[in-house]
C-alpha cells in the first residue's frame, strides 16, 4: 500500500523525528509531531510503520528494520541520506515549522496546515471558512489528545447546575453538551418499548404479558423506578450481567479431552468461577473487591473455597503446552480487563505509543510469575478429579524473572532481573504507589491447612465417609454371598479379599492424613495405632490373597484331573494342562507357606502410605499487592474502565471508543467531564455495580425512543451526544433464551458444571450454563456472534442471513414455535387473542391494526400444504415473529 499524499514530506518528517530524538528516549515520549503524525495522520502512511517504525538510529544498520516495500525503500533513502549528512541546519530548520508560527505567511499556521492535509511552509491560496474551521476543530482535538487525561487522576469536578427539565446528574452533562451543539432530544419511549429495553438490558429476557400489563396499571410517579430495582434484586440479574462480565475476562471452560487428562486451556472445574461471578453481582459485591479476589482470592482468603473460585480468572489462562504464553496471556489480559492499558507489545520491546517500556512489562511479568494452579477437595467430594476446586497459588515465591531477549524465551537477559512492579507511568499519586514503578513486597505466611489440604477437616471426613461407605457395601456383598457359597467355589473367599482391601486402603489414607510430628518432634500416638492396624491390615490381605489363589488353582487341578481321566490316555493336550494345573498349584502353596510366615513375624511401623500432596507455606504477596494497587480509589484508570464497560452495554457505544484500551491509540472519550463524574461517584459509591445500574438507566437518557431525527441526524449522525436512544441486536445468549423464556419452557436453574455445547439446541437452561471453549461453542450462539474465547471486550453485531435460517429452520426454533403456539391455542382460542398474546410473549408489545390484519389473513388462509395440520398454521406465525427484527433488537 503506497502513499496517498504528500509521501516524500511526510516520509522525511517521520525520518526527521526518529533522528533528531535523544538516544535514550523511548518512542513514547516522542515530539508531538510524531504523536501527531501517528494520531492524525496515518491514513497517508503504510500500515506497517503504525506499530513497526524504526528505533532511533545510531547507524544505519537499523534501516533493516522499515517495511520491505516500495515505501520503505523510499524510507530507507531518506533516513540513510539524512544518517549520512549529520544535522543539517537546513534540515534541522525544518522542524521549526512543524509548530504554530506561520512560516509562510499565508495566515494559517504550520500545524493548522498539516490538518488540513497541506505540507507545512506551502503557502495556501486563501483557505475557505469551512477549511479554517476544520483545522481548528482538529487543532483542538489534537491538543485534547495530547493532554492524555485519562491518565490522569481523577479531576474535581463540580456537577453543572442542573435545570428544571434535566433532574437527573446524566442529563444535566449531555443536556449542557447537547445544548451547545443545538440538538433536541427525542421524547421519552412508549412505556412497553421502554419496559422490554429495561428488561432485556438487565435480566436479560422479556417481560411477560402479565408483568408488561401491571405496568401499564401502574399509574404511580415511581412506577418506572419499582421496575429497576426489582429486576436488580432478581437472581437473574447475575445471569444476565455474568455473561457480560464473562466477556471481558474471558471466561472459558477447559479445553481438553473427553477423559480430562489432556488439558490444553482451562481447567476442569473452572464452572465455579462462573458461579461465583454471577453470586458476587447477585449480592452487589464491590467492583473493587471482585478485581481483588479474581487476583489474589488465595492470599486474601486462603481457607475460604468461595473466595478462591474467583481467581478462576488466572487458572482461566492456563496453558499446559507452553507456560511462556500462560503468563503472556495474564500479563496482557489483566491489563487490559481492569486498567484498559495494552502491554502486550512491550514483552518484545518499548510500547511504540504509551509510556510502557519493556522493563515495565516484565515487571508487571514478575508479579505473576510465581504463581500456578491445582485443585483441592472439596466438602462432600473425596476425589478431586471428579469434581474439584481449581484455583490459583503460588509455587515459587522466589522465582526470578530476567527481561527476554526481543521476547524469546530461549534468550534471557539474566543481567536485567525485573523486581515486582507496574508501568512508573501508571502509578500517579496513588497511596500505593510504588517507587520507581516497584513494588516492595515480602512473603505472606498461610494458614497449615492451606499448605497441606489433606489436614482439612472436611477432607478426613469425606475420605472416611467414602471409605466407610465402601466397606460397608463389600461387608454386605460378602455377608449375602456366605450362606448361599458351595463349598467348591470361591465367590466368599473373593469377597473377604475385597473386604480386606478396602479395609487396608481407608487405613492407608487416614495415615497419611494423620502423618505429621508433634510440637516434641515425636510421632503422634493416634498415627502409632493406625501405622499397627495398616500393617496388620496388609499381612492380611496377603494372606486372604493367597489363600484364594491357591484354592483357585486347587479347584484347576480337580478340573484338569477329571478331564484327563475321562478323556483318551495318550491325548497330549489334556495331560500337558494337568501338568501346568499341577505346576501353578506348587507355585500358590509356596505364596501361601510365605504368607502364614509373614503373619507370624512381630509388627513393624516402618510402613510408608501413599504421598499426600502438600504446597508452599506461603505466598510471594504480589499478586495482593497488584490488587491493592489497581483497586486503589485514586487509581486513575480502574473506575473509569468498569464506568465505561457498564455504559457500553446499556447505551449501545462507550463514552471511551475502545473499552480495552485507554492510551493514544485508544482514541478520545466523550463528554470526558461526565466520565470521570461517574468514575469517581462510583468510587465513593463504594462500587457499587447496582448503584451504577440504578443510576444510568433511570437517566431521561437511558429513558429517550430510539427513533432517529433528520435536523439532529444532519449534526451528530453518530448520536455522539445522545440525543436519543440508539437501537441494539440482542446478544447471541439473550436471543436463544429469549425463544425460550416466550415457550415457557426456560429451566430457571441457576450454578453447577457446563451444559455439552453440542445440547445446546436440546437443553433448556439459560445460555451462560452451556460450554464455551475452543472449538467447542454453540453453533447457533456463534451465528449471532457470540463471545470469542480467545479476546472480547466488546462484541460487534453483525446480520447474516444464516441468523434467518436459524430463527426458522433450527430444530430449537421450530420446538419452542410449536410449544409456544400449543400453549396459547390452549388458553386464546380466537386468532386475534392468539395474535396478541404472541407479539406479546415475542416482542414485548401488541400487534397494530394492519400487523392485526395481516396475521389473522395469514391464519385464516393457510397453504394446500397444510390443510391436514390445523396447528401448523399457528406455529409457522409464530416462527414468522421469531424472525421479526424487533425480536432480535432492542429499540
Amino acid at each position: 500500500m503506497g502513499c496517498t499524499v504528500n509521501t516524500t514530506t511526510l516520509a522525511l518528517f517521520f525520518i526527521l523525528v526518529c533522528l533528531f530524538t535523544r538516544a535514550n528516549a523511548t518512542p513514547a515520549h516522542k515530539a508531538a509531531l510524531d504523536q501527531h503524525y501517528d494520531r492524525f495522520l496515518t491514513p497517508s502512511l503504510n500500515h506497517c510503520t503504525t506499530c513497526h517504525r524504526p528505533s532511533p538510529l545510531k547507524e544505519p544498520q537499523s534501516l533493516s528494520e522499515f517495511p520491505h516495500n516500495a515505501f520503505g525503500d523510499r524510507l530507507k533513502r531518506a533516513a540513510a541520506e539524512l544518517s549520512q549528512a549529520g544535522k543539517p541546519k537546513a534540515l534541522a530548520a525544518r522542524l521549526i515549522l512543524v509548530g504554530t508560527e506561520d512560516s509562510d505567511g499565508d495566515g494559517t499556521a504550520n500545524q493548522a496546515e498539516i490538518l488540513l492535509g497541506h505540507n507545512p511552509g506551502d503557502p495556501l491560496d486563501k483557505p475557505n471558512h469551512q477549511e479554517l474551521a476544520s483545522a481548528s476543530r482538529r487543532e483542538s482535538e489534537f491538543r485534547q489528545f495530547l493532554s492524555s487525561y485519562r491518565w490522569r487522576p481523577f479531576e474535581s469536578i463540580t456537577q453543572p447546575k442542573i435545570p428544571a427539565t434535566a433532574p437527573h446528574p446524566v442529563d444535566a452533562f449531555l443536556s449542557r453538551a447537547r445544548s451547545e451543539q443545538k440538538l433536541s432530544v427525542q421524547k421519552t419511549a412508549p412505556k412497553l418499548i421502554l419496559l422490554r429495553r429495561l428488561y432485556q438490558d438487565l435480566i436479560g429476557l422479556n417481560p411477560t404479558p402479565s408483568e408488561q400489563q401491571a405496568f401499564l396499571d401502574d399509574s404511580s410517579i415511581d412506577a418506572y423506578e419499582k421496575v429497576v430495582d426489582r429486576l436488580l434484586a432478581d437472581p437473574r440479574h447475575g445471569e444476565r450481567w455474568g455473561r457480560h462480565w464473562m466477556d471481558v475476562w474471558r471466561y472459558s471452560d477447559w479445553a481438553g479431552w473427553a477423559d480430562g487428562n489432556q488439558v490444553r486451556d482451562s481447567k476442569p472445574h473452572i464452572w465455579r468461577w462462573r458461579d461465583w461471578i454471577i453470586e458476587s453481582l447477585n449480592q452487589d459485591k464491590g467492583y473493587h473487591r471482585m478485581l481483588a479476589e479474581m487476583l489474589a482470592g488465595d492470599e486474601i482468603a486462603p481457607l475460604d473455597s468461595n473466595t478462591l473460585r474467583a481467581t478462576g480468572f488466572l487458572v482461566r489462562n492456563y496453558k499446559m503446552l507452553s507456560r511462556e504464553q500462560w503468563m503472556e496471556d495474564t500479563v496482557k489480559h489483566t491489563f487490559q480487563a481492569f486498567l484498559g492499558v495494552t502491554v502486550g507489545c512491550a514483552k518484545c520491546h518499548d510500547h511504540m505509543t504509551d509510556p510502557i517500556s519493556q522493563l515495565d512489562y516484565y515487571r508487571v511479568r514478575s508479579i505473576f510469575d510465581p504463581h500456578h494452579v491445582r485443585t483441592d477437595a472439596l466438602p462432600g467430594q473425596a476425589d478431586p478429579a471428579k469434581d474439584g476446586l481449581v484455583r490459583a497459588y503460588d509455587l515459587n515465591t522466589n522465582r526470578v524473572t530476567y527481561v527476554l531477549k526481543r521476547g524469546d524465551e530461549r534468550h534471557p537477559e539474566t543481567n536485567r532481573v525485573a523486581e515486582p512492579g507496574v508501568p512508573a507511568a501508571l502509578t500517579g499519586s496513588t497511596s500505593l504507589a510504588p517507587r520507581e514503578g516497584r513494588f516492595h513486597t515480602s512473603d505472606l505466611p498461610l494458614p497449615s491447612e492451606a499448605a497441606k489440604p489433606h489436614h482439612r477437616e472436611s477432607v478426613r471426613r469425606d475420605l472416611l465417609t467414602a471409605a466407610a461407605a465402601a466397606t460397608l457395601q463389600k461387608r454386605k456383598a460378602l455377608e449375602a454371598a456366605k450362606p448361599t457359597a458351595n463349598p467348591g467355589r470361591l465367590q466368599g473367599l473373593e469377597l473377604e479379599v475385597l473386604l480386606e482391601q478396602s479395609r487396608q486402603a481407608a487405613l492407608s489414607d487416614l495415615l497419611a492424613l494423620e502423618r505429621f510430628e508433634e510440637k516434641n518432634g515425636r510421632n503422634s500416638g493416634l498415627w502409632e495405632s493406625l501405622a499397627r492396624q495398616t500393617v496388620a491390615s496388609q499381612r492380611q490381605s496377603a494372606l486372604l490373597e493367597a489363600q484364594w489363589d491357591q484354592r483357585r488353582k486347587l479347584d484347576s487341578v480337580s478340573e484338569a484331573k477329571t478331564k484327563f481321566e475321562a478323556a483318551n490316555p495318550l491325548d497330549a493336550k489334556t495331560s500337558n494342562t494337568l501338568a501346568t494345573a499341577r505346576k501353578n498349584l506348587e507355585e500358590a502353596e509356596k505364596q501361601l507357606l510365605a504368607a502364614k510366615r509373614e503373619m507370624e513375624k512381630p509388627l513393624s511401623t516402618e510402613f510408608k502410605p501413599r504421598a499426600a500432596e502438600t504446597f508452599p507455606a506461603s505466598s510471594s504477596g504480589r499478586r495482593l499487592r497488584l490488587a491493592e494497587w489497581i483497586a486503589d480509589p485514586k487509581n486513575p484508570l480502574t473506575a473509569r474502565v468498569a464506568v465505561n464497560h457498564v455504559w457500553l452495554r446499556h447505551f449501545g457505544r462507550g463514552l471511551a471508543p475502545n473499552p480495552a484500551n485507554f492510551g493514544r491509540l485508544g482514541g478520545t472519550p466523550d463528554h470526558p467531564e461526565l466520565f470521570d463524574w461517574l468514575a469517581a461517584e462510583f468510587v465513593a459509591r463504594e462500587w457499587s455495580l447496582k448503584w451504577l445500574h440504578r443510576l444510568l438507566v433511570t437517566s431521561e437518557t437511558y429513558r429517550l425512543n430510539s427513533t432517529p431525527d433528520e435536523p439532529n441526524l444532519a449534526i451528530d449522525p453518530d448520536n455522539r451526544f445522545y440525543w436519543r436512544m440508539m437501537p441494539r441486536r440482542l446478544e447471541a445468549e439473550a436471543v436463544r433464551d429469549s425463544l425460550l423464556h416466550a415457550s415457557g419452557s426456560i429451566q430457571q436453574t441457576m450454578g453447577g458444571p457446563e451444559i455439552d455445547h453440542q445440547l445446546g439446541l436440546k437443553s433448556t437452561r439459560r445460555s451462560v450454563y452451556l460450554r464455551i471453549a475452543p472449538e467447542k461453542e454453540v453453533e447457533f450462539l456463534k451465528l449471532f456472534d457470540g463471545p470469542s474465547v480467545t479476546e472480547c471486550y466488546e462484541r460487534r453485531p453483525s446480520i447474516m442471513p444464516q441468523q434467518a435460517l436459524a430463527l426458522g429452520n433450527s430444530s430449537m426454533a421450530i420446538e419452542q414455535a410449536r410449544l409456544l403456539a400449543t400453549r396459547l391455542s390452549r388458553e386464546h382460542r380466537g386468532d386475534e387473542s392468539f395474535v396478541q398474546q404472541a407479539y406479546a410473549r415475542i416482542l414485548g408489545r401488541p400487534p397494530g391494526p394492519e400487523e392485526l390484519r395481516l396475521c389473522r389473513e395469514f391464519l385464516d388462509r393457510p397453504p394446500q400444504t397444510q390443510a391436514g395440520n390445523p396447528a401448523r398454521p399457528r406455529e409457522n406465525l409464530v416462527l414468522v415473529l421469531f424472525n421479526h427484527h424487533e425480536a432480535v433488537t432492542v429499540r
